[in-house]
Order: C-alpha cells, then structure tokens, then sequence
C-alpha cells in the first residue's frame, strides 16, 4: 500500500511539474516575443523621430528661403516706390 500512494504521489508531482513547466515555457517564449516586439517599435519610432526632424528642417529651410525672396521683393518694391516718388516731386516742381 505504501508503495502505491508513493507512486501515486509521485506520478502527481510529475503532472504537476509537467504543467507548471508548460506555463513558464510559454511565459519564457511570450516575454521573449515581447522583447523583440519591443525592440522592433523602438526602431520605428527612432526612425518616425528622425524623419520628422528632417521634415522640420526642410520646412525651416523653405520658410527662409521664402523669407529671403519676400525680403528681396519688398526692397524692389520700395526701390520703385522711392523712384515713383522722387519722379512725381520732379513732375510736380516742374509744373510749378
């Protein structure tokens, strides 16, 4: 008898043992593809942050170059508006 409840015993060990170790290897193969899920967003997300670095400075680097050609566009224009000026003041004293 007693050798049938340590064998008994001992067959409920081992399925117990069986089960707990099923459940640690699937937690050891979820935890792993966790880890590697998790890298693989890191990457993306470095890879979102740069692009939308460069994505800022090429419209940084527009917004001055439009700067730049307003900028030269009002100085042509206030060049012309001096010279209209200057032209209707010379029109202007010649009539007198």
């Amino acid at each position: 008898m007693e050798a049938n409840t340590i064998t008994l015993a001992s067959i409920i060990i081992t399925i117990l043992l069986a089960i707990v170790g099923f459940f640690l290897t699937r937690l050891i193969n979820d935890v792993k593809h966790v880890i590697i899920e998790t890298g693989r967003n890191k990457g993306r997300i470095d890879l979102l942050a740069k692009q939308q670095e460069n994505d800022v400075r090429r419209i940084e680097d527009a917004t001055q170059c439009e700067l730049q050609t307003l900028t030269k566009n009002v100085s042509t224009l206030s060049n012309n508006v001096n010279a209209l000026v200057v032209m209707l003041a010379e029109v202007g004293i010649k009539k007198k």
